[in-house]
């Protein structure tokens, strides 16, 4: 059985097969371009906070004279790496790549690593992520293969609790692999005994609705709430919903505030538009509210939410000069730096 990791990065050269149409892949006569100068890439404050360690795989076009070109993110790490990882590869110069023993415009991946000197860093975590991205980023283009199905069950097996979660559900539905609920059950509980968020939820709302498992509202619930904690958005919205409409939890504004704010903060245009509702009619309700509530709104319309556009158009005709300048400002600090 290949190791989940291999064939994560098989799927790099095989799989991401965008980049321009003129330009040649390693393989079949073409050899792949080599770096010969590189440039280190520095840290953001926030992950060095964070102590954030790992690789950032790129995606690079390098041209003929051996200059990087386009370049996009196959394997992201968050915290700002990202970018560093890029900012610095594209200062990178190269040996391009030949074809009859001339340069070409060649297509590459680039693994861009960031370690911590005093920090203890487990490569095997790190090849599983970046495995397991790669195949994700596989479905979601509409690009999988057996390869990447093989992926995703290798590193199930290797008890990497995202695709362990990603595997029972497609075992689950028989999405590629052939239907079995008990395994998709028995993997789902293993984990969100890893501390999965999303198999959190999922086995919470199981035990909620005794579906599949014994009926245990107190578990049920505690498990929500520690998805949600862990930045689940099902978790959140579920908990924001609850409060909201007094479903399984006595109602309450204040939480439903509290959990729709989670997500919202996270960008997520439903849980905008809902919390910005509850602060459109908050009893008492301040000029803050109002703002913040109209700055929510914004940012939901600015990710095509129709809902938002209908419930800001008559509001932000009542806004002064100032009071838009300060929705402009809140827009900047309601969202998370993205991770």
């Amino acid at each position: 059985m290949a190791r989940p990791w291999v064939v994560g990065f098989v799927l790099i050269s095989r799989c991401f097969a965008g980049g321009p149409a003129d330009a040649y892949r390693a393989g079949e006569g073409v050899t792949p371009p080599k770096p010969i100068h590189k440039t280190e890439p520095r840290y953001t404050t926030e992950a060095r906070r964070a102590q954030i360690q790992g690789t950032v795989v790129l995606q690079v076009t390098v041209d003929e004279k051996g200059s990087p070109r386009e370049i996009t993110i196959v394997s992201p790490l968050g915290f700002g790496l990202d970018d560093r990882a890029r900012e610095a590869v594209s200062q990178w110069t190269f040996r391009p790549g030949l074809k009859n023993g001339q340069p070409v415009k060649t297509v590459t991946t680039i693994p861009v690593d960031f370690r911590l000197f005093h920090r203890w860093f487990d490569p095997s975590e790190e090849q599983h992520r970046t495995a397991y991205n790669l195949a994700v980023e596989e479905i979601q283009a509409n690009r999988r293969t057996d390869l990447t199905i093989e992926t995703i069950k290798n590193l199930s097996t290797q008890k990497y609790p995202p695709a362990m979660y990603l595997y029972a559900k497609m075992l689950e539905s028989g999405d590629g692999v052939p239907r079995d609920a008990d395994r998709a059950l028995q993997l789902m509980l293993e984990a969100c005994a890893k501390n999965h968020a999303a198999a959190m939820y999922e086995t919470g709302r199981m035990m909620l609705e005794g579906r599949r498992l014994p009926k245990d509202s107190d578990k049920g619930l505690e498990l929500v709430r520690n998805a949600a904690v862990l930045r689940n958005r099902q978790a959140q919205f579920f908990l924001g919903a609850a409060y909201e409409n007094g479903d399984l939890l006595p109602a309450s504004s204040d939480q439903a505030r509290q959990y729709y704010r989670m997500c919202a903060a996270s960008g997520d245009a439903h849980c905008q538009v809902h919390l910005a509702r509850l602060l459109l009619d908050r009893p008492g309700r301040q000029e803050r509210d109002f703002l913040q509530a109209i700055a929510w709104l914004e940012l939901a319309s600015d990710h095509g939410s129709l809902q938002a556009k209908k419930l800001l158009e008559p509001e932000r005709a009542t806004l002064s000069a100032k009071q838009a300048s300060w929705v402009d400002k809140l827009k900047q600090q309601l969202l998370e730096d993205p991770r």
